[in-house]
């Protein structure tokens, strides 16, 4: 199989049981000849596991696919330890998961697999504690700021938006602004308008906690307005946004942002289990209005 199809693309992360049945459909088609391939697929197809929780599962085929690594299949390799260490991270074992994206770092480096690399580094940041994750996202920038290939300058607004919000929980608000502005700049560039808008959502945010509430009010009302020119649906973190700043401005239009935000934000599975008081503390000042 002289090129095999790029098993990348069939991902969609927000369906793993739909994107399993692809990488099987992939897999019986595949050439026996291409080991690398095959066991890359295999790789893929534990990810869909540890994205459905069932670690157990994917634990198993990585134990699989690992006696059948070889010198010739480097790549493999690699993502044989990214997928193990992504399990361990979704399973709550952030040590065993960062020790073994540094192998994959270290493996990726070594091989010139600098997508794989990135994908690295960008993990381990994910996995460390707050104060050593700015350095890894820096490692994993210059990398691809370094590359010609399209592929890996890819990772690049990934990579601006998780070092702004490193940066933001450092309290480093400025440098969390310039990061947000390159990867605005990134998504604008390549035409991508809905990420674009997640990132002027979050340059706004990033204003609010420098006490600029006129001035994110103004950005957000703004987005507001293009997002439904564009034809987005409404946005439930934008009108929580559009609430906070309106309070702290003493805007009586508060209560009406956040009567809208908890409408949108409470149909949220993951929020109403994760975040039930920030759910309540909207549900309270949408009553602002009625007091």
């Amino acid at each position: 199989m002289h090129n095999p199809p790029d098993f990348m693309a069939q991902w969609d992360f927000q369906d793993p049981t739909a994107s399993a049945q692809r990488f099987q459909a992939l897999l019986a088609e595949a050439h026996t000849a291409d080991l690398q391939y095959e066991l890359e697929l295999l790789t893929q197809l534990a990810r869909t596991h540890s994205l459905q929780r069932q670690f157990a599962q994917a634990h198993q085929l990585l134990d699989q696919i690992e006696p059948r690594l070889t010198d010739a299949t480097p790549r493999a390799r690699l993502r044989t330890l990214l997928e193990r260490g992504r399990t361990f991270n979704s399973a709550g074992d952030k040590a065993s998961a960062r020790t073994l994206f540094e192998q994959a770092w270290q493996q990726g480096l070594r091989h010139k697999e600098f997508y794989l690399a990135i994908d690295a580094a960008h993990m381990v940041a994910i996995a460390a504690p707050l104060e050593e994750q700015s350095r890894w996202h820096q490692l994993a920038m210059e990398l691809a700021e370094r590359s010609t290939d399209p592929k890996v300058r890819g990772w690049l607004a990934t990579l601006y938006n998780n070092q702004g919000w490193t940066l933001f929980e450092l309290g480093r608000l400025e440098e969390a602004s310039q990061c947000q502005q390159k990867c605005l700049a990134w998504h604008q560039l390549h035409n991508n308008p809905a990420k674009a808008f997640i990132a002027r959502w979050s340059l706004a945010r990033i204003q609010r906690a420098r006490g600029l509430h006129q001035e994110a009010l103004a950005d957000l009302t703004q987005l507001q307005e293009d997002m439904a020119a564009a034809g987005a649906p409404e946005d439930g973190y934008l009108f929580e946004e559009l609430g906070e700043n309106a309070l702290a401005l003493d805007d009586p239009a508060a209560a009406e942002y956040f009567a809208r935000a908890w409408f949108l934000l409470s149909q949220d599975g993951w929020l109403k289990a994760n975040e039930a008081e920030r759910l309540n503390r909207l549900k309270r000042l949408k009553r602002l209005g009625k007091l």
